[in-house]
């Protein structure tokens, strides 16, 4: 029974593309380094889980590291990148919403992929320079123009785009994280609320508008 449910297998493996079978290393490439990290993860144990020879993961990734950012990138651009071609017409803050909207949604379908990264990149240079140069790289040059615009219409004042993106995004993902690893710590009901909180609170602050 056992050898005919491997031959069928077998059979199926053979008929998928060069593209399926890329996509069911990347698949099985998310779930081991979520659950084994980087370093305790092997390319043996990954082309095990999706059915493939090793040498296949070659065939389509040179490094391993190629194949983390393959892993990665998707995950964090792909929903911005949508965002900002299908909402040109949109204002910046307006924009602003949307990608926090986004940003909560990630966190919350993918809180353990990113606790991985930035756990990971503490400790593994090749980590890091994935995240950090190829992947978050890219997502920062989407973001800047919107950010720049707000400046030029008088929507935003003019401070130092990365440490305000830093604050903006630091916010984010400790509201992210927080609300996932502590059930109840966050009041809102839903993530348009939350990212309208957020929003509001790092475009105005705490503090009134002097009386005069």
């Amino acid at each position: 029974m056992k050898s005919n449910q491997e031959t069928q297998l077998r059979e199926i493996r053979s008929k998928k593309t060069p593209e399926q079978r890329r996509q069911d290393i990347i698949d099985a490439s998310l779930k081991i380094f979520a659950l084994k990290g980087y370093s305790g993860s092997s390319t043996a144990e990954i082309a095990h889980a999706a059915g493939v020879a090793e040498g296949t993961i070659f065939r389509h990734f040179t490094t391993k590291k190629d194949l983390l950012i393959a892993v990665l990138e998707p995950k964090v651009l792909d929903g911005l990148i949508q965002l900002d071609q299908e909402y040109r017409v949109d204002t910046p803050t307006d924009f602003f919403r949307r990608f926090l909207r986004n940003r909560l949604e990630l966190l919350k379908e993918n809180a353990s992929l990113v606790r991985f990264m930035f756990a990971e990149a503490q400790y593994h240079p090749e980590v890091k320079e994935a995240l950090f140069k190829e992947i978050l790289g890219q997502g920062i040059g989407i973001i800047r123009p919107w950010f720049e615009k707000g400046v030029e219409q008088g929507d935003f004042r003019d401070l130092p785009f990365l440490p305000t993106m830093r604050s903006f995004m630091g916010m984010v993902m400790f509201y992210g994280l927080m609300g996932n690893v502590f059930q109840g710590f966050s009041p809102e009901k839903t993530i348009e609320e939350a990212a309208d909180h957020i929003l509001d609170l790092f475009l105005h602050g705490l503090a009134l508008e002097d009386k005069k």
